[in-house]
């Protein structure tokens, strides 16, 4: 699909605010020292990809193509700009491993502190552990094993363009993933599960999110990160 200069330049005004948006929304998860107008700047990027490739035939509005893409891109680049050590990663799967493993074991939620005696560590220690899942919550469909028959990682754009009109969630499998991860989100203790549903439906920030909920953002961060393990436990299963 050819598109003017001015179709562009109109297109961007269209969709700035949007593009604002997804920018404002993850930047939660940058590092200290870089700005929000890279996010801004990398939305853009993905705004006129998106009219570049955009086809009339695509079984999705240029409307909807474009915004897929512009969160995309913005994601792309928080993932590029982070960066988690190996011990760090190490830390992190040993706290979901002993969430699991407790919770099975008790038939319950494990508490913090069951959890902080479990690995002998201090509370703090796994405060500050459970706030670095945040900044790993970005994933893509390779981080999920999904590929085509020919075993190569599944191309989105692909799938959006099929001509025949296959289901997106179709076609990548992704509808009983959705339906468990329903699940276990309804399964969180109450907290975690507030949070989950006020950050990712009801799109408040963390600050918000906190005042809402009378806690500090501190203890929101700490909320979110261990829901995010406890789901990635789920992921895990599912793949």
């Amino acid at each position: 699909m050819t598109i003017s200069e001015k179709e562009k330049e109109e297109l961007i005004g269209k969709f700035l605010p949007r593009v604002k948006y997804y920018a404002s929304r993850y930047a939660f998860y940058l590092p200290a020292e870089v700005s929000i107008e890279d996010l801004v700047s990398a939305g853009i990027i993905g705004l006129l990809e998106a009219m570049e490739r955009y086809d009339p035939s695509f079984n999705a509005s240029l409307s909807t193509f474009a915004d897929f893409r512009i969160r995309g891109a913005i994601i792309d680049e928080v993932r590029s700009m982070q960066w988690v050590s190996k011990d760090s990663r190490k830390k992190l799967d040993d706290v979901r491993h002993a969430y699991s493993v407790l919770e099975k074991e008790l038939n319950r939620s494990a508490s913090d502190e069951e959890v902080a005696e479990k690995l002998n560590i201090s509370l703090d220690d796994l405060y500050k552990t459970l706030s670095t899942a945040n900044t790993m919550r970005m994933i893509n469909l390779e981080d999920l094993g999904i590929s085509n028959n020919d075993g190569e990682p599944l191309d989105v754009f692909g799938c959006i363009s099929d001509k025949e009109g296959k289901d997106l969630l179709d076609e990548l499998n992704l509808k009983e993933l959705r339906a468990a991860l329903g699940d276990a989100i309804d399964g969180l203790p109450e907290k975690e599960r507030l949070v989950m549903t006020l950050y990712y439906y009801e799109e408040l920030t963390m600050k918000e999110i906190g005042k809402v909920l009378e806690i500090s953002e501190s203890r929101v961060c700490q909320l979110h990160g261990k829901a995010l393990l406890k789901l990635r436990s789920v992921m895990e299963e599912f793949k």
